[in-house]
């Protein structure tokens, strides 16, 4: 492995290292640690449901504050709060269909646009602020760093204005964008998505991941030439042997085990799979088992949905798993199913195509190129016979064993799926040419 050693970069976030859910952030940093590449991170995030903590002498961590973020979290546990009452008089997943699409972060109507041009200037402010708090306080340490990256749409302003005010290489670090569900709209982006829009700037690299939700359109329409835009790499786990005795039981049962591995944005969708699953014949769903890892705050309510279903014993809800416990679930399920509003192509495809676990998914366009329908995958269209036709692809895999067979052996690694450390390789390989 190529190291550089007295090498320097900072990172500017608004994330914390997830033990739940994505481990990105954590990734990207142990890549630069692994090459003696020392890192100061500045980090607003946090999560509660727990965090990493990396003991390295060459990382050091510094915990910045946030308007924006502090502000949302008060105001998402008071909605929620709010809802629970709301929800008690009608469950919100007996309204809706599984072709309905849910905007993000709300209806586009006034209320929704002043929210969130009002999040809009929190985060100006917020950049403000640090930007100010580097410069008197941390400014030995920007002065001695060869690159900053901003890390997601937190703090890309500041980190932008720090490296051209000290003439850094300056990294614009993108996941995926939201903004893939305004269709290329410019006009809907700016006035519904100004934080996610304008966060995206020019940069002398862009790291914009390859998600299913045309990233690299928008780096172009934002002004980035330099753009490196592949999907994450897959990581391979060493898994105990004793390892979650509950999936065990299933095999055991001789289940055929469905996997969501979901996280806690309510674009995920599982309910799609809950009412795909009451279209199932009786005599396959008692052999059937779908386990999923959500945890968004509509979470009891859609628990309480399924067992208004009656499918409390088909349906199993996993909590607090890190994503070790999740590989080990995926690698030994049947079958991922994932039912996303914006994009599949996240960790579990990617994970699933790495394994050679069929997939059972939506023919949304953001697969293209990854898996193929009938050949290696079950893809179906998001109308108004989606349900029925989730439920015929999870019967058929059940029921014609040859056929479920073809789809594991056609499951060929793409060549665009790779383990994680050949995928940091050709990611560092860009971001190599920044250090002077």
């Amino acid at each position: 492995m190529e190291t550089l050693k007295n090498k320097k970069i900072v990172i500017i976030t608004g994330l914390p290292f997830r033990k739940q859910g994505n481990q990105s952030l954590l990734r990207f940093v142990n890549m630069f640690l692994d090459r003696k590449i020392g890192v100061t991170m500045f980090s607003a995030g946090f999560d509660s449901n727990g965090e990493h903590v990396i003991s390295n002498p060459l990382l050091s961590v510094k915990r910045i504050r946030s308007l924006e973020i502090t502000l949302t979290i008060f105001l998402n546990r008071k909605l929620s709060k709010k809802k629970i009452e709301d929800e008690k008089k009608e469950n919100i997943f007996e309204k809706i269909k599984s072709e309905t699409i849910l905007p993000p972060y709300g209806k586009y109507n006034f209320f929704t646009l002043l929210n969130k041009w009002l999040k809009w200037f929190l985060v100006v402010l917020d950049n403000i602020l640090l930007f100010f708090l580097l410069n008197i306080k941390f400014s030995k340490i920007v002065k001695e760093a060869d690159i900053i990256v901003g890390y997601e749409d937190n703090f890309t302003l500041c980190a932008k204005w720090i490296s051209s005010l000290w003439r850094k290489k300056y990294i614009n670090k993108f996941q995926g964008t939201i903004l893939k569900a305004t269709n290329r709209d410019k006009s809907l982006a700016i006035k519904y998505f100004p934080h996610n829009y304008f966060s995206l700037n020019k940069s002398d690299l862009c790291l914009m991941v390859n998600d299913g939700t045309e990233g690299d359109y928008y780096a172009k329409q934002r002004g980035c030439k330099k753009i490196f835009f592949e999907p994450h790499g897959v990581l391979q786990y060493k898994h105990k042997e004793e390892e979650f005795e509950m999936l065990k039981a299933l095999k055991t049962l001789g289940k055929f085990v469905l996997f969501n591995n979901s996280s806690g944005s309510t674009w995920k969708r599982p309910d799609r799979i809950i009412r795909a699953l009451l279209k199932v014949d009786k005599n396959v769903l008692k052999n059937i088992s779908l386990i999923t890892t959500y945890y968004g705050p509509d979470r009891e309510e859609l628990i309480e949905y399924t067992k208004l279903k009656g499918l409390e014993k088909d349906v199993i809800f996993v909590e607090k798993l890190d994503n070790v416990q999740c590989n080990f679930i995926l690698q030994n399920s049947d079958v991922v199913i994932m039912t996303n509003d914006i994009s599949n192509l996240g960790n579990p495809v990617l994970e699933a195509i790495f394994y050679k676990i069929p997939v059972i998914s939506i023919n949304d366009g953001s697969l293209d190129g990854f898996v193929t329908d009938k050949r290696d995958s079950l893809l179906v269209d998001l109308d108004v016979n989606f349900d029925e036709n989730i439920a015929n692809a999870i019967e058929k895999l059940y029921k014609d064993k040859g056929y479920y067979q073809k789809l594991k052996r056609n499951m060929n690694k793409s060549n665009q799926v790779r383990e994680l450390s050949v995928q940091q390789a050709r990611e560092f390989n860009c971001i190599k040419n920044l250090f002077v």
